[in-house]
């Protein structure tokens, strides 16, 4: 897989497994041994990457407290100021829960700002997009997958996904890689198709300078 994005042009990639979920927790040691064995492999193999460690922090009413008690997994750095802390947060796949807009907010409110995956695979923001865009309005960045533009999902996370980018809501692309054929790593398909909805100013934003800002805890760009 990390030959696959090289090829592709990517040269930095952010690893983000489950954290804090009923079901997916990878321990923040487990996954720093992790990436640290692979950072060894990929240089073993001469594999020209910057490899990062996040994490993919499932939903859920405390997360206020975990950012208090420093357990969030952020994009940032240690020591990155309030306001300049990034956390990746996944919704159930089925729905939205009717609360999140306050969640989110108590979130902000530790200086910790939500970075929401893959809101156009969300039933609950197929008919309302919009309803995404509001959460970006109060705060929240939005990270779409690169294959829902490319049309690897259905169709209505694709409609989802070409709303968001007509909105200027799309503020991060993500390969979301699972596995090396089934959902393989590379964004450059997706800029080009994002740049062709929104214009190469929003595509270079959402692969760049917004990724770039969130790994080294700096202050995000304003929308192109």
């Amino acid at each position: 897989m990390l030959r696959a994005a090289v090829a592709d042009g990517t040269r930095v990639l952010c690893a983000t497994p489950h954290a804090l979920g009923p079901t997916y927790d990878v321990a923040r040691e487990r996954a720093e041994i992790a990436v640290a064995a692979l950072r060894v492999a990929a240089a073993e193999a001469g594999i020209d990457l910057d490899l990062r460690l996040g994490g993919e922090v499932w939903y859920r009413t405390d997360l206020d407290a975990l950012a208090r008690a420093g357990r969030l997994p952020t994009f940032s750095p240690p020591g990155s100021p309030p306001g300049r802390r990034y956390v990746l947060v996944e919704f159930p796949p089925t729905h939205v829960p009717p609360e999140a807009s306050e969640v989110l907010f108590r979130l902000r409110l530790e200086g910790v700002t939500p970075v929401i995956a893959h809101p156009e695979r969300n039933p609950s923001f197929w008919h309302k997009p919009a309803d995404a865009v509001a959460l970006r309005t109060q705060g929240a960045l939005l990270q779409v997958t690169a294959s829902a533009l490319t049309g690897g999902f259905r169709d209505a996370a694709r409609d989802c996904a070409k709303a968001l980018a007509r909105a200027g809501a799309i503020d991060l692309i993500a390969s979301d890689c699972h596995h090396a054929d089934r959902r393989p790593p590379g964004l450059a398909s997706a800029r080009k198709v994002l740049e062709r909805w929104a214009g190469r100013a929003v595509a270079e934003r959402a692969t760049e300078t917004v990724p770039a800002a969130l790994l080294a805890g700096a202050a995000v760009p304003p929308p192109a």
